[in-house]
C-alpha cells in the first residue's frame, strides 16, 4: 500500500528541525510527523548548516523523503553505509581500515570493540590533525611574535625569522596535542556504539562535531582564503552522500 502523501507542513516542520539541530537543540522534536534517531538529527543538522543555501533546499527534501518512507525509524547501518560509502572515500588516506570494518558491519558481519578502536584511533587522528584551523592559528602565533620581537629590539628579518620559527614550533604542537586528544577520547567511545550497533551510544558521542570535523577536514585547513566556500562544498558531498545511502535504506 503507498504512503499518503505528506502534509504541506510537512517539510516546513523538518526544515525547522534542521534549523534547530544546526543551532545544537536536539532535544526539539515535532508536533507531527515520523520522528529520527538523535544521531541523525545531529548529522542532518551538522551538514543542513554547512551547506550553501541554495544547494540545501534539494539535499533536505530528499533526505526529507528517505526520512518518511522509512517512517523515521532509520536503522543504524545507514550509519555504516555512510561511512563506507561517502566518508572514508572522500577523506581517503588514512582511513583505509575503518571503510573495511563498515563495510563489514554493513553487511551485517560483528566487529569488536577491539578491531573497531585499533582502526579508529589513527584514523580520528588523521582526521582531526587535517581538521584543525592550521592556517588561522600559524598567522595568530606569527603575529604575536612578531610583535614581540619588534619591541625587543630585533631587526626586521631577524623578527620575521623569529615569527615564522615560533609559529612553527608552536601550530605543530598544538595540532599534535588536539589530534591526539580528540582521536584518544573519541576512539573507544565509538568503538562501542559500533560494536553494538547501539544507536543512544552513538548519538552520545556527539555526531555533529565529528561531521563537523570531517567537512573541516575535507575543506582543509592549512589554506588562508576560501576556507567557508570549502567547507560549504564538503558538508554537500558528505550531505549528498548521507541523503544516497538513506534512499538505500528506503528501498530506492
Amino acid at each position: 500500500m503507498s504512503r499518503p502523501a505528506p502534509s504541506a507542513e510537512a517539510l516546513p516542520r523538518f526544515l525547522a528541525r534542521l534549523d534547530a539541530a544546526a543551532a545544537g537543540r536536539w532535544e526539539e522534536r515535532p508536533a507531527q510527523g515520523p520522528d529520527l534517531p538523535e544521531w541523525l538529527v545531529q548529522l542532518a543538522g551538522a551538514l543542513w548548516g554547512g551547506q550553501d543555501p541554495d544547494a540545501a533546499g534539494e539535499w533536505a527534501r530528499r533526505t526529507y523523503d528517505a526520512c518518511a518512507r522509512l517512517d523515521g525509524r532509520v536503522p543504524f547501518a545507514v550509519v555504516h553505509d555512510w561511512h563506507a560509502r561517502t566518508v572514508a572515500p572522500l577523506l581517503g588516506e588514512g582511513q583505509e581500515g575503518v571503510r573495511a570494518l563498515h563495510l563489514r558491519a554493513s553487511e551485517g558481519e560483528q566487529v569488536t570493540a577491539d578491531a573497531w578502536a585499533a582502526a579508529l584511533e589513527p584514523a580520528l587522528r588523521d582526521v582531526h590533525r587535517r581538521a584543525y584551523p592550521y592556517a588561522d592559528a600559524f598567522a595568530t602565533a606569527a603575529a604575536n611574535a612578531r610583535a614581540w620581537a619588534r619591541t625587543n629590539d630585533y631587526g626586521e628579518a631577524e623578527a620575521e625569522e623569529f615569527a615564522d620559527g615560533y609559529a612553527r614550533l608552536n601550530t605543530g604542537a598544538n595540532v599534535t596535542s588536539y589530534a591526539d586528544a580528540n582521536a584518544l577520547v573519541h576512539a573507544r567511545a565509538l568503538a562501542s556504539a559500533f560494536a553494538t550497533g547501539d544507536a543512544a551510544a552513538y548519538a552520545a558521542c556527539y555526531p555533529f562535531a565529528t561531521a563537523n570535523a570531517y567537512a573541516l577536514a575535507l575543506a582543509g585547513q592549512d589554506v588562508p582564503d576560501g576556507g567557508e566556500e570549502r567547507f560549504g562544498a564538503a558538508c554537500g558531498r558528505l550531505g549528498d552522500g548521507l541523503a544516497d545511502s538513506l534512499e538505500r535504506a528506503a528501498g530506492r
